[in-house]
């Protein structure tokens, strides 16, 4: 799998000629176990692609570092941002969108970059955000456009929580 490949191996901000977004993070201490977990989840998410969302084998799969926390999610949290979701909602996001491609990733201090093909990057910035990641910290390039995006919601989880 081309991607699988791309996620342990293109880790020094590889980019495409166009056609691709960059998943900026900045600011964060823990950069580079966000991005472990974050880059271990899509490789979970990849090679199990057969898995049904709904399936309770992704708490076991996936990093204990995003699932731990995302369990400590209620109903409230994911009402006022929006960003926020279940794991089944995470993986059946990520199952349903097909033309992309994780070009390479790449650590600078206190954070990171990813770079994809195609749309990836709002959908799966869950799994990112929801380890204790202000959506302040995190924002989306259209490089063809030279675009960047910031993330809001109603309130953003970490301004009055944080997970353990």
């Amino acid at each position: 799998m081309i991607e699988i490949n791309n996620i342990k191996y293109n880790i020094k901000g590889e980019k495409p000629t166009k056609g691709y977004e960059i998943i900026h993070v900045r600011g964060i201490s823990n950069a580079k176990e966000v991005l472990e977990n974050f880059k271990n989840a899509v490789m979970v998410i990849l090679r199990n692609k057969s898995l049904s969302d709904e399936d309770s084998k992704w708490e076991k799969l996936l990093p204990e570092g995003i699932v731990n926390k995302i369990k400590q999610l209620d109903d409230d949290n994911k009402k006022y941002d929006e960003l926020l979701y279940d794991i089944d909602s995470s993986i059946y996001h990520f199952q349903d969108l097909k033309d992309w491609e994780w070009y390479s990733s790449l650590e600078v201090e206190n954070g990171f970059d990813i770079i994809v093909k195609g749309d990836f990057s709002a959908r799966f910035v869950n799994f990112i955000h929801c380890q204790n990641v202000p959506l302040a910290n995190i924002k989306i390039v259209n490089a063809d456009k030279n675009e960047y995006y910031e993330l809001k919601t109603f309130k953003d989880y970490t301004t009055y929580k944080t997970l353990k």
